[in-house]
């Protein structure tokens, strides 16, 4: 049965009138601000029901030293810096010089294959036309005879893609060029992955990561020839090697790679790199291009072996797609993943893989580096830090009740990223200042940022001059990213409100209507204006659920909740949404799904509980709902079934000394459900 619902609250709603700008003071009243809106459904407006990230909780809502950084800027900086190269069409053979700084510009260069045969397909003949490369660190001569990281390449092109630049004719010189057919050559006719240079079947990191740039650059150019097939051919290859992730029988993830060609997982000491949601998102990729549904079998089976998996698998960046995808498949397949474990695997600092490795807090010494990543109390990376962002964003979309935490979380990040970057630090703190004369945008970053180098605290840094023995620190492909963070941010008239576009980096999601959260870290409500357009639009909160203002154009002004967030689709104007259920539709589009959420509040993962131990526990419903049960178990062992409770302490009696997951779940009047978990020690 459907309803549609006109309702009113009673909140005096002011409208002020600029030219096109009008102030909307209640999200909940909306009368008809301009004519032919009778179409258009109104909702009672829903109060915030929010899932938290237990670190994010102890950042601070804005950093004290916040000033907006132009990410934007710095990215099409650096895709001038990176592809100058192109202005010369000669082809010139890299000779960076240690001792020459002068010598490590131009940074990329050309590389033409000796013949195109008459039987050219990239598929099979692989890729024999001109391409170009690009060192990983600048001045990083091993480039001469190990070649380009397509891990460096391809994330160039797909960051400066992000920032808004069109890398498939993109006009340097005297030419048109397209690099995003360049990036062919990273394709291996053998393995049929898209794939790090060396041996394939080394390392899951170096096979995968490669091919899940590759799979979202073709999101953003999808008619380019022979480009889909690549995609798919990754996706097939991997999906092929599901079964033989077996040890002793059991279905198994812990290989430091796999050779698709031997059919064999490597093993190589105790060294793990477990594959992750990178293969869950390579898998939901394909399912996006063509429907098949073994893609969307693949992408579950993934996230089905990490539901259940005891250990925090953690390592580099492919842990990133867990939480993504499977906020994804719950919102649109109805699957019950647990979003809220998966994000806890990257922001816990209990990695099995990578000991430490997580989204850092704190500071180290006058430097906050809340929100970036990398090892606890020790070294951040640009890399990791910038990508994340890329994909935590988006995940909002799907699973709207993560928009204030999330929200926080890049506030803090962005804020705090500035520091991989020359200008922003003192020459005394950074291990390149003689090369800055020659770096005028200052676009090229950091690799990383230490906690403390050679008795210097907040040092900026990377592996290259102190592990690799090369001239310079100052890394490509970290700063490729930069383009993903300047896609996702801008800064609003209101200083420390950010402007978060949730559709910039959603690989393979819809993206027809725009969607920005706009996360306010003040204790008084704020008014932001935004540009909606010159065509009349809709604006309706998918977090709150409800309308904010109805047929508007040009500018408009919109209040955001103190300590609180609006997330804003444009929707056109006159549209009729429909509540079926839990779910409002605007035709056959789901536009927003009302859910209860639960959290622990005072818990952090492996932390040891006694008898004694208070668990705290907050639990929401939606409008008009309330939670009705709650369920406390401890692993098989049920401690806790009835009303909903905030705190909580088991009997010693119930429970030996061990590890458990400790879960709660919730159900409401209506027949909405959720659940949390953390893995605890009883004691």
């Amino acid at each position: 049965m459907r309803f549609v619902f006109l309702c009113y609250n009673g909140i005096k709603t002011h409208m002020k009138w600029n030219s096109k700008r009008v102030l909307l003071t209640s999200a909940c009243t909306i009368a008809l601000l301009l004519g032919g809106c009778s179409s258009v459904s109104y909702f009672p407006g829903d109060h915030e029901v929010a899932r938290s990230i237990d670190k994010v909780t102890d950042f601070p809502d804005i950093p004290d030293n916040y000033r907006y950084f132009d990410y934007q800027e710095k990215a099409s900086e650096l895709d001038e810096v990176l592809f100058s190269f192109a202005q010369d069409d000669e082809v010139h053979i890299p000779s960076y010089i240690s001792e020459d700084m002068t010598s490590w510009s131009p940074v990329g260069f050309w590389i033409d294959q000796a013949r195109e045969t008459d039987d050219y397909h990239p598929l099979e003949t692989g890729y024999l036309r001109r391409s170009f490369g690009l060192p990983s660190y600048i001045g990083d001569n091993r480039i001469a005879s190990s070649g380009s990281e397509a891990m460096t390449t391809i994330s160039s092109v797909l960051g400066s893609s992000y920032a808004g630049i069109d890398k498939q004719h993109q006009v340097i010189g005297l030419k048109a060029h397209d690099f995003v057919e360049m990036t062919f050559s990273s394709y291996d006719t053998g393995s049929k992955l898209v794939h790090n240079y060396g041996l394939q079947g080394q390392s899951f990191w170096y096979d995968i990561f490669p091919q899940i740039m590759f799979a979202r650059l073709y999101d953003l150019y999808p008619d380019t020839p022979f480009m889909k097939e690549m995609v798919l051919n990754g996706a097939d290859q991997w999906l092929e090697a599901l079964p033989y992730f077996v040890v002793e029988g059991v279905e198994s993830y812990e290989f430091v790679g796999y050779n698709v060609v031997l059919e064999s997982p490597t093993l190589i000491g105790d060294h793990i790199e477990p594959p992750n949601g990178g293969l869950a998102f390579l898998f939901y990729s394909a399912y996006q291009i063509t429907r098949d549904e073994k893609y969307l079998d693949g992408a579950k089976r993934v996230l089905d072996y990490l539901q259940t998996y005891q250990k925090n698998p953690n390592y580099e960046a492919l842990t990133d797609y867990a939480p993504y995808v499977a906020a994804i498949l719950n919102y649109e397949h109805g699957t019950n993943y647990d979003v809220g474990k998966f994000l806890d695997f990257l922001f816990d600092v209990d990695s099995a893989y990578r000991p430490g490795w997580s989204v850092l807090s704190g500071d180290f010494g006058n430097y906050a580096v809340d929100g970036l990543v990398g090892q606890a109390n020790d070294y951040a990376f640009l890399m990791n830090s910038l990508h994340l962002a890329t994909v935590l964003a988006p995940m909002v979309k799907y699973d709207v009740r993560y928009a204030t935490t999330i929200g926080k979380y890049l506030l803090n990040l962005a804020n705090n990223a500035k520091y991989f970057f020359p200008q922003s630090l003192s020459l005394t703190h950074q291990s390149m200042s003689d090369y800055l004369p020659f770096d005028t945008h200052g676009s090229l970053a950091y690799e990383g940022f230490r906690k403390s180098y050679n008795s210097t605290t907040g040092y900026a840094m990377g592996d290259a001059t102190a592990m690799f023995d090369q001239p310079c620190d100052l890394s490509v492909y970290s700063s490729a990213f930069i383009g993903g963070m300047g896609a996702l941010i801008d800064e609003t008239n209101v200083e420390g409100i950010l402007q978060i576009d949730l559709n910039a980096t959603d690989s393979y999601g819809a993206s027809d209507r725009p969607n920005y959260l706009y996360y306010n870290p003040y204790d008084n409500d704020e008014v932001v204006s935004l540009d909606v357009g010159d065509s009349a639009v809709d604006l309706f909160d998918t977090l709150s659920k409800s309308i904010v203002a109805i047929n508007v154009s040009g500018e408009v002004d919109i209040r955001i909740p103190a300590s609180s967030s609006r997330l804003i689709a444009f929707l056109p104007a006159g549209s009729q949404l429909i509540k079926e259920s839990n779910v409002i539709m605007l035709g056959d589009d789901k536009i927003a799904e009302y859910r209860a959420a639960v959290d622990f509040t005072n818990l952090t993962t492996r932390d040891e509980l006694t008898s004694a131990s208070v668990i705290g526990i907050a639990s929401s419903a939606p409008i008009n709902d309330e939670v009705a049960t709650m369920r406390i178990s401890f692993g098989d062992i049920v401690a806790y079934d009835g009303l909903p409770v905030s705190e909580f302490s088991y009997v010693k009696s119930l429970l030996p000394d061990t590890d458990y997951t400790l879960k709660v779940e919730i159900t409401t009047i209506k027949g909405l459900s959720d659940y949390a978990t953390k893995r605890v020690v009883c004691r």
